[in-house]
C-alpha cells in the first residue's frame, strides 16, 4: 500500500537537507579537493580526479571511494551536490528500514512510525550532524559510505530469513567488487563489516550454509580493507604526526573518553534497544523471532565494533561515530518489528504522540537556530570572499581575513581559517587562492563544552576579542 503520510515525511526531510547542503559554504577540504591533488589547479575534468586520487592515495590517505566522490560532486557543483547528499539521506532511512525489518520493500511504502523513529534518531544522537550531514566532503566520509555500506550488507542480512540463499556467479563477482569498494571506504567501519561480517560466515560454514557469494563478498571486503589501511598516505600521514610529537599512550586515555561520551549521546537509541529487547524476552519471543534477534545482534555489532576499534585510531573524531549510529537504529527497528509482527505496542498511543511532540518542539528550536547561524555563516563568506579579493587586487600574498560572527554547533559545522599560517585551512585556502599564507586577528574564544554538545549556537557577534 502506498504510504502517503510517510512519503510526505520523507519528501520534507528531501528539501530540508538539499537546502542545508546548498546554502553551507564551503570550508577546509571542500576547498581542497577542488584542487588536482599536489597542486594548485582545479580539477576540470574526470581525468584530473583520477590523477588527484593516485597522487592522494599515496601521499595523504586510503579512503579513495569516498574521496574520488566528493571530488566528482565538488565538480559538478552545489546544486549536484545538495540534491545527491538530499537523496542520500533519504535512501540511508530506507536502507535502516530494510536493515532491521530484512524486508524487500518498496521506499514508497515503509510504514509512517520506523521512519519517524529512524530520522528523530538521527537528528538527536547522532554526533557532529551537521558536519556528518552538510559539510561535502565530511559526508562523503561518512554519509554517503555508510549509506552504501549498509546497501551493500542488505544481501547478507536478507540470508538470515533463509538458511542458504542461493544466487549465480554473477552475482558472487558483484558482491566480490562492491565488496572491495565497501572495504575501502573507512577504516572503522571497513573493519567492523570484515570482523563481524567474517564471524556471520564463519557460523554459515560451521551450519554448511555459506554460499559463493558470501564468500566472494566477505574477501572483497578484506581486500578494500587492506588496500585501504595499507595505503602509503596513512602511513605517511602517521609519520607527520609523530613529526609532531604524538604521544600514542596518552592519546589512548582520551579515545576512551571520547569512546564513552559518544555512548552516553546515543543513549536514547541504545535503551529503545534495551527496551524492546526486554519486551521481546518477556514475550517468549525468541524462538518464533530467531531472524530477527540475530538480525538485531548482527547491526548492533557491526555499530559497536565500528565505534569501538576507534579507541586505538590516532584520530577519533566525534563525526567518525555517525554509523554507530546508524547500525544500532537497524537493530531497533529489527526488534520492533518482531514486537509489531506479534500485535505487541511498544508505546501506548498517548506516549508516542508525547514523543512526536517533544521531538518538534526540540526539532523547531534547533533546526531555527541551525538556519540562523547558516545565514549568518552565508554574510561572513561574502565578507571573507570581498576582503580577500581586494587584498589580492592591491597584490598581497599575505593576508589576513577578517573575524567570523558564528562557531560550530551540533548541526552547523563552521571550519574556519585560524591565527596560525601553519593549520590546516590556511593552507589549503592558501594553495586555492594562489598566495602565500592566511592569517586572523585572533582565534576563537574555546569553551570547554565540546561543539557537539552545542545543540544551539550563538551567532552575530565575533567569536573572539582582539583587545
Amino acid at each position: 500500500m502506498f504510504q502517503l503520510k510517510t512519503n510526505i515525511y520523507l519528501l520534507l526531510w528531501f528539501c530540508f537537507i538539499a537546502t542545508f547542503a546548498f546554502l553551507i559554504p564551503y570550508y577546509s577540504n571542500d576547498y581542497r579537493y577542488q584542487l588536482i591533488e599536489g597542486t594548485e589547479e582545479l580539477v576540470t575534468s574526470f581525468y584530473d580526479i583520477c590523477v588527484s586520487q593516485y597522487r592522494h592515495y599515496f601521499t595523504w590517505g586510503g579512503r579513495t571511494p569516498p574521496h574520488f566522490l566528493a571530488q566528482c560532486l565538488l565538480w559538478g557543483g552545489k546544486i549536484v551536490s545538495s540534491l545527491a547528499t538530499a537523496l542520500c539521506y533519504v535512501l540511508l532511512i530506507y536502507f535502516i528500514y530494510s536493515m532491521g525489518t530484512g524486508k524487500k520493500l518498496s521506499p514508497f511504502k515503509m510504514p509512517f512510525v520506523p521512519v519517524v523513529f529512524i530520522s528523530i534518531g538521527l537528528w538527536v544522537c547522532m554526533r557532529s550532524y551537521g558536519e556528518v550531514v552538510f559539510m561535502l566532503v565530511t559526508s562523503c566520509n561518512y554519509l554517503f559510505t555508510s549509506t552504501f555500506i549498509m546497501l551493500y550488507l542488505l544481501p547478507y542480512r536478507f540470508a538470515l530469513n533463509e538458511e542458504r540463499t542461493e544466487h549465480g556467479i554473477l552475482f558472487a563477482l558483484m558482491m566480490f567488487v562492491l565488496g572491495i569498494i565497501a572495504g575501502w571506504c573507512n577504516e572503522n567501519t571497513g573493519f567492523a563489516i570484515c570482523a563481524v561480517t567474517g564471524l556471520l560466515c564463519l557460523y554459515k560454514l560451521h551450519k554448511r550454509e555459506l554460499t559463493l557469494w558470501q564468500a566472494t563478498g566477505l574477501i572483497g571486503m578484506g581486500i578494500g580493507f587492506l588496500v585501504l589501511a595499507l595505503s602509503p598516505g596513512n602511513a605517511a600521514r602517521y609519520d607527520s604526526m609523530a613529526q609532531n610529537n604524538f604521544d600514542y599512550f596518552p592519546h589512548l586515555l582520551n579515545t576512551i573518553q571520547i569512546f564513552f561520551v559518544s555512548i552516553i549521546e546515543n543513549l536514547p537509541v541504545i535503551l529503545c534497544y534495551v527496551y524492546f529487547l526486554v519486551l521481546f524476552k518477556r514475550n517468549n519471543l525468541k524462538e518464533k523471532c530467531q531472524t530477527e534477534l540475530y538480525a538485531s545482534y548482527y547491526s548492533f555489532a557491526l555499530g559497536f565494533v565500528s565505534l569501538a576499534i576507534m579507541i586505538f585510531s590516532p584520530n577519533f573524531p566525534g563525526r567518525s561515530a555517525a554509523p554507530f549510529t546508524m547500525f544500532v537504529l537497524a537493530s531497533d527497528i529489527a526488534l520492533y518489528a518482531a514486537l509489531k509482527k506479534h500485535n505487541i505496542n511498544p508505546l501506548k498511543s498517548a506516549y508516542k504522540m508525547t514523543i512526536y511532540a517533544l521531538f518538534f518542539v526540540f526539532f523547531a528550536v534547533t533546526s531555527t537556530n541551525a538556519f540562523g547561524a547558516l545565514f549568518q555563516a552565508r554574510a561572513d563568506q561574502v565578507e571573507l570572499e570581498k576582503s580577500i579579493a581586494d587584498q589580492i587586487a592591491q597584490g598581497k600574498k599575505d593576508l589576513e581575513v577578517p573575524i567570523m560572527h558564528v562557531q560550530s554547533g551540533r548541526y552547523i559545522f563552521i571550519g574556519a581559517m585560524k591565527v596560525s599560517k601553519e593549520n590546516f585551512a590556511n593552507k589549503i585556502a592558501a594553495r586555492y587562492y594562489h598566495v602565500n599564507s592566511f592569517t586572523k586577528a585572533c582565534d576563537l574564544t574555546q569553551s570547554f563544552i565540546h561543539f557537539d554538545l552545542k545543540y544551539v549556537v550563538r551567532y552575530g557577534e565575533p567569536v573572539c576579542r582582539t583587545h
